[in-house]
């Protein structure tokens, strides 16, 4: 089955290999006319498959040449529905394959179906065009110039291609962003601008965030896993405290650190504590709706006012910059999963080692 699984208005079956015409043509009821296996290439037909009434369905047999007619068949995205046409399939010698068997017969190699795969699962239109690319062979081309190449310019290309990987390996996982800074600085506030809703609790009072509160975003067409964190402070409460400590743990692993300030209070102990243990944070200026207390630009803060969304695209656009600073080209092959990483980096070696034969083994069976 071409579509995921699960309910769905349409679900797109396939029949594929030697004899699928026939085996379809076994199982389908016309409501008129000939049979499916008299019909030319691409033309609907409608018909029932399965028991009793069955399902009805559209077929179309295509032949794209070089390989065996196949059929694809849509029948509606119930379950039921569903299980009535794999059954009569079954029953006319069909056997039940997995999405990942037919993209690998579909793709032509194993990495533009694991691309093909993935495109399913993409978060965001940006990742979906950067996967896309990866189906239509965009990896494959560049491995295959790799392939062909003297080695030191194998190893430039590779050495490209490793760089893009640290990208590639991010795009369905994402990346973290944290914000963090003393109490009452507006993080929560902040958060609900940047998603788009209310997700955290904003309140006056401080040490109000306790746990780590998460929203799902997109940055520049990059997702993101934005995180509101506990106000850094030497806190007595012990429940406070326990959130403090989360939020320093989360802060350690996250891709970036947004540091708030409130641009409308003097700059205390608390805030340069917060600048001083995250050097490479991206600063934030919040409140710009108040009177400034200090001059934002003087440390490269990014000023915005969460409570009316001024400068909040700016800030998008800031953040997606420091998480992405060089977007691959459109077209350009993004290695898109950790052994693909490891795996150039091991022929980057042997072609560095002078076992060139041994490297351009390797790509050539990549390619298959």
């Amino acid at each position: 089955m071409l579509t995921a699984p699960g309910r769905g208005a349409i679900a797109v079956i396939r029949v594929w290999g030697p004899g699928a015409v026939a085996m379809a043509d076994s199982a389908f009821r016309p409501v008129r006319g000939r049979r499916l296996a008299e019909t030319p290439p691409g033309r609907l037909r409608v018909g029932r498959i399965g028991a009793g009434l069955g399902d009805e369905v559209v077929a179309v047999v295509i032949d794209e040449g070089g390989r065996p007619p196949e059929v694809e068949i849509q029948c509606h995205g119930g379950p039921a529905a569903i299980a009535l046409v794999v059954e009569a399939l079954g029953a006319a010698g069909a056997k039940t394959r997995s999405q990942r068997a037919w993209a690998r017969h579909s793709a032509g190699s194993s990495l533009r179906a694991e691309a093909s795969l993935a495109l399913g699962s993409a978060p965001t239109v940006r990742v979906a065009e950067v996967m896309l690319d990866q189906a239509e062979g965009a990896l494959d081309d560049e491995i295959r110039r790799a392939l062909d190449a003297i080695p030191d310019e194998a190893i430039f290309l590779l050495d490209g291609l490793i760089e893009r990987a640290r990208l590639g390996t991010r795009l369905t996982a994402g990346w973290r962003v944290v914000l963090a800074g003393r109490p009452n600085v507006g993080k929560s506030r902040l958060l609900n601008a940047l998603a788009g809703y209310d997700r955290a609790i904003v309140a006056p009072t401080p040490g109000t965030t306790r746990d780590v509160v998460t929203v799902l975003a997109a940055f520049g067409g990059w997702p993101v896993e934005l995180a509101d964190t506990a106000g850094l402070r030497a806190a007595l409460d012990p429940i406070e405290a326990e959130g403090v400590a989360l939020a320093r743990a989360r802060q350690r692993g996250a891709d970036l650190v947004l540091v708030v300030l409130d641009r409308s209070e003097p700059l205390d102990d608390l805030d340069r504590a917060v600048l001083a243990d995250h050097p490479g944070a991206l600063v934030v200026a919040n409140k710009l709706d108040l009177p400034a207390a200090w001059d934002d630009r003087e440390i490269g803060a990014i000023a915005v006012s969460a409570e009316r969304g001024d400068g909040i695209d700016a800030l998008v656009e800031a953040v997606a910059a420091r998480l992405v600073p060089e977007p691959p080209p459109p077209g350009s092959g993004v290695p898109s999963r950790p052994i693909h990483a490891r795996r150039l980096g091991l022929i980057r070696e042997w072609l560095r080692l002078g076992r060139v034969d041994r490297a351009r083994t390797s790509l050539d069976r990549w390619l298959r």
